[in-house]
């Protein structure tokens, strides 16, 4: 007896686990986000942008306390033609902007993003589905 299989694509249903790995990936990043924020040290000083001197005018000279926190986000890296970067780590928690440059330096000193990525380890997992 001999068993013929016809129009067998193996690469049909790559794109649907594509999107449902993606899906738990981008959960996972926002349960690390989270956690991440949680953790986030806020700064007690805010002062406006220097008005003179060598840097007057520019805006990353101001001070807002929480601009660290309100930094923390979640982003699917993209092509310039808009489509995700298939097979490659395109879901990045990050941490820091142009207003809030001192990211590395905070967790240096005082390791919130550490400490938040490891809290979120056991959901993380729950929601990838790693034992």
């Amino acid at each position: 007896m001999t068993v013929r299989i016809t129009d067998w694509n193996p690469n049909k249903m790559d794109a649907t686990f594509e999107n449902v790995a993606l899906d738990r990936l981008i959960k996972a990043a926002e349960v690390i986000k989270n956690k991440v924020k949680s953790k986030t040290p806020v700064g007690t000083i805010s002062h406006p942008m220097y008005r003179t001197g060598k840097y007057a005018g520019q805006p990353w000279t101001a001070r807002d306390a929480g601009q660290l926190k309100k930094s923390v986000r979640v982003v699917r890296k993209k092509t310039k033609s808009g489509k995700a970067l298939s097979r490659k780590r395109n879901i990045r928690v990050y941490v820091g902007n142009y207003l809030a440059y001192y990211a590395n330096i905070v967790e240096f000193y005082t390791p919130f993003m550490s400490i938040g990525f490891e809290s979120a380890l056991g959901e993380v997992k729950e929601i990838i589905g790693v034992k």
